[in-house]
C-alpha cells in the first residue's frame, strides 16, 4: 500500500505542476525567426505593355541576368546563325582556362583560316603576343585571327577547341548550339539561338576582364619585331558605345557579328539605376525602312523601353496581414490569430502594376492548435504579379495560449489511481 500511495503522490505532483506552469504562461515567449523571399519569374501571367517596340531582327531576346526576368522575346529559341557574336564563347572558355599572362604565338594556320573579307587585327605569323592582349584583339575589332589563335592555344587545334565548346555550352543550358570554329566564319554546321547566347554572355559577364574588355571604346594591338608600326588601332566595332546616331550611355557592351547569311547580329548590355539588361538580336537588316541599322535600333530601343517601363517595386508589405485563423484548444482571448509576413516583398515589375494586378495563393500547416508563439512559420504565402513569383512564410503575429486543464479532471485521475 505504501508504494502505491508513492507512486499516487509521484503522478499526482508531475500533474500539478503542468497545471501550475500553463497557469503562468501570461505572454509566450517570440520565435527567433529570419524572414526571406525566393523570387522567379516566368512568361505566364506577363502582359505585353503599350508601347512595347516592335524589332526588324528575326531573333530576339533580353532579360534581366541577375534574376532572368524575360522583357521581351522573338523566337529566341530558333536556330540561327550568330556569326562573329560566336567570340563571346570563345572568350568565356579563354578566360577560364588560361592566365592573362600566359603568351600564345600567331600560326601560319590561324592565319589561313580566315577567308577573304573577314575582320583581322592585321596579325603576322611568329608574333607572340599575351592572353590578354588576344582578348582585346578578339572582342574590340573582332579579329578572326585572333580566335584561331586562342583556340589553338586552349584546346589544341581549332576543331578540338569548337568541340569544347559545344561541351561548355551544354554546361550553360544550351540547347540548340553547335559550333564548329572559335569565330563564328560561315559554316551551315554552326549555329545557336538567341537564348543560347544570352546564357553565355550572362555566364561571361560574371568575369571582371570580360566585362572591362566588352566596354572598351577603343584598343591598340602593339608593335612587334615582326609587325614594326604603330598602325593597329580599332575602334569597338558595337556602335552602342561610340558617339554617334545609335550612341547609349547606359550600354556596357558586348559584341557585335555579321556575315551575309547571318544578317546583322548584336549581343548587347547596359546598365542603369542597378538594373542590368543582356539583349541579343540576330538576323536583322544593315538598313532597316528608316535607314538604319536593325542591331543597333532595335537593341537601343529594347534598352529604354525597360528602363522607361520596368523597376523593382514592392508587392507587400511586411506586417501585412493575409489570413486569420481560429486556433484550436485556445484561449478565448489569443484564438483569433492573424497571419503576415514578416519582410517586404518586391518584384521586378511594370511601374503600371497595381494591386488589382497581384493575386496570391496560401498553403498552412496542419493541425493549427495552441500553444502557439508569436513568429511561429504557420504556413506559405505565393504572390503573382506580371510573371513574377515570389514566396514567404506566414508567422504568427502573436502568442496564442493553450486553455488550462479542469481541476476535476485532475480529481478523477487521481481518484482511478488510488483504486
Amino acid at each position: 500500500m505504501k508504494k502505491k500511495l508513492i507512486c499516487v503522490s509521484f503522478l499526482l505532483s508531475a500533474l500539478i505542476f503542468q497545471i501550475s506552469a500553463a497557469a503562468k504562461v501570461t505572454s509566450l515567449p517570440d520565435i527567433s525567426y529570419s524572414p526571406s523571399v525566393t523570387v522567379s519569374y516566368t512568361l505566364d501571367g506577363q502582359n505585353v505593355l503599350d508601347g512595347t517596340p516592335d524589332t526588324g531582327c528575326k531573333a530576339v531576346f533580353v532579360a534581366d541576368p541577375d534574376t532572368d526576368k524575360i522583357f521581351y522575346e522573338k523566337n529566341a529559341y530558333a536556330k540561327m546563325y550568330p556569326a562573329s557574336t560566336t567570340k563571346i564563347l570563345t572568350a568565356l572558355l579563354v578566360i577560364e582556362n588560361c592566365s592573362l599572362l600566359e603568351t600564345a604565338q600567331v600560326s601560319k594556320r590561324a592565319l589561313d583560316l580566315v577567308p577573304s573579307g573577314y575582320s583581322s587585327a592585321k596579325m603576322c605569323e611568329g608574333e607572340v603576343f599575351d592572353i590578354e592582349t588576344l582578348l582585346y584583339a578578339l572582342l574590340i575589332p573582332s579579329a578572326n585571327e585572333a580566335a584561331n589563335v586562342l583556340a589553338e592555344y586552349v584546346g589544341g587545334s581549332v576543331e578540338a577547341f569548337a568541340e569544347m565548346c559545344n561541351a561548355r555550352a551544354k554546361e550553360l543550358g544550351c540547347e540548340n548550339l553547335h559550333f564548329v570554329n572559335p569565330n563564328g566564319v560561315h559554316n551551315e554546321d554552326h549555329y545557336c539561338s538567341a537564348y543560347d547566347l544570352y546564357l553565355i554572355a550572362k555566364e561571361c559577364f560574371k568575369y571582371e576582364i570580360f566585362r572591362k574588355i566588352v566596354g572598351t571604346k577603343s584598343f591598340s594591338l602593339p608593335a612587334t619585331d615582326i609587325y614594326r608600326e604603330n598602325d593597329r588601332f580599332f575602334y569597338n566595332t558595337n556602335e552602342l558605345l561610340q558617339r554617334g546616331t545609335y550612341y547609349y550611355e547606359y550600354c556596357t557592351g558586348i559584341k557585335t557579328g555579321r556575315t551575309n547569311p547571318a544578317g546583322e547580329c548584336l549581343v548587347g548590355a547596359a546598365s542603369k539605376n542597378g538594373l542590368d539588361i543582356i539583349s541579343v538580336v540576330l538576323g536583322g537588316k544593315s538598313e532597316n525602312s528608316r535607314g538604319l541599322n536593325d542591331r543597333f535600333y532595335d537593341t537601343k530601343n529594347l534598352f529604354e523601353f525597360v528602363y522607361k517601363n520596368y523597376s523593382e517595386k514592392i508587392i507587400a508589405q511586411n506586417g501585412d496581414s493575409f489570413f486569420t485563423a481560429e486556433v484550436y484548444d485556445a484561449t478565448e482571448d489569443t484564438r483569433s490569430l492573424d497571419l503576415v509576413i514578416a519582410c517586404d516583398v518586391s518584384a521586378l515589375v511594370p511601374d503600371s502594376l497595381n494591386a488589382d494586378n497581384i493575386t496570391f495563393s496560401i498553403a498552412l500547416k496542419k493541425d493549427i492548435a495552441a500553444p502557439i508563439y508569436k513568429g511561429q512559420i504557420l504556413g506559405e504565402i505565393t504572390f503573382y504579379a506580371d510573371g513574377a513569383v515570389c514566396k514567404t512564410d506566414l508567422i504568427a503575429a502573436h502568442g496564442v495560449k493553450q486553455k488550462n486543464r479542469k481541476h476535476n479532471r485532475l480529481l478523477f485521475e487521481t481518484d482511478y489511481l488510488m483504486q
